[in-house]
Order: structure tokens, then C-alpha cells, then sequence
């Protein structure tokens, strides 16, 4: 999932809405794809994206951190990782969840991998018909939370 990860997290942040949980929500969620910048960096080769950072270890160590800093976010920090897994999880790329307990990947194959930067991941994502599923799904429970607590 590509522009659909923003709805998703704003859409955790709706169950206890402040702008401040709005962009602690969209960080967290966000946090994952940070191993992209480490290969654009140069600091690592492509393919150290969606590894250890898309586990469940990462999201639990995110999670501790979070708790001892702020109780209240930790839930949130959770759900919002486990929720990019799950947008992702669709990949045929597929994510390391077990890591570092095992190198198994796990995919659901909705659809291609095209890639972690740049317009072609864009054009090539979008030009696949589960895309737009998927994106959809998300973009309507979004709506639907959005009147639920703007109403």
C-alpha cells in the first residue's frame, strides 16, 4: 500500500483524536519505512528494506519505548505498526515478521512489489487493480471514522 498508509493511521488516531496523536500516529506508522532512508543514504543495499524494521521485535521495542516515555501512546504506537505490516503485508516482497526467530517471509501476494522510492513504485502500484481495492477500503473506513468524530 502506498498513499493509503496516511487514512490508516490517521484513521488509529481517530479513536482518541488531537492533532498531537494525529502526527504521533502518522510518525509511528511511518517509522518502518525509515530503513528506505538508510539505503538511500547509501548506508545499506536495497534490499534492507522491509526486513527488520517491518517484525514484530521492531514493533515491540518501538512499543517499550514509547510506554516508558508516554503510557497513554503506547497502544497507539503498537496498532500503528502492526497496521503498516499488515498494508504491506499484501507485497509479493513480503515481511520478515518472526525476525530475528526466523527469516521466513510472509506474504499475502495481493499484489507486485515496485519498489520502495520514487514515481515508478507509484505508477507501478497504481496501475494494479488490487491496488485500488485495497486503497478504496481504506480511504472508506477512513471516511467513516472521520464522521464518526467530526459528526
Amino acid at each position: 500500500m502506498q498513499l493509503g498508509h496516511v487514512p490508516l493511521a490517521l484513521s488509529i488516531a481517530s479513536f482518541n483524536w488531537s492533532p498531537k496523536m494525529a502526527l504521533f500516529c502518522l510518525g509511528i506508522h511511518y517509522l518502518p519505512n525509515a530503513d528506505s532512508l538508510v539505503v538511500r543514504a547509501g548506508f545499506a543495499k536495497p534490499d534492507f528494506h522491509c526486513t527488520l524494521t517491518h517484525s514484530f521485535t521492531f514493533a515491540f521495542v518501538v512499543t517499550g519505548i514509547v510506554y516508558l516515555i508516554a503510557p497513554a501512546y503506547a497502544p497507539f504506537a503498537f496498532v500503528a505498526l502492526v497496521t503498516h505490516y499488515a498494508a504491506d503485508i499484501g507485497s509479493t516482497v513480503g515481511l520478515p515478521l518472526l525476525w530475528p526467530f526466523s527469516k521466513k517471509r510472509f506474504t499475502l501476494a495481493l499484489f507486485k512489489d515496485t519498489g520502495y522510492w520514487g514515481w515508478e513504485m507509484y505508477r507501478g502500484y497504481y496501475r494494479q487493480p488490487m491496488a485500488w481495492v485495497l486503497e478504496g477500503a481504506v480511504l472508506a473506513f477512513f471516511t467513516w471514522r472521520a464522521t464518526v468524530v467530526f459528526a
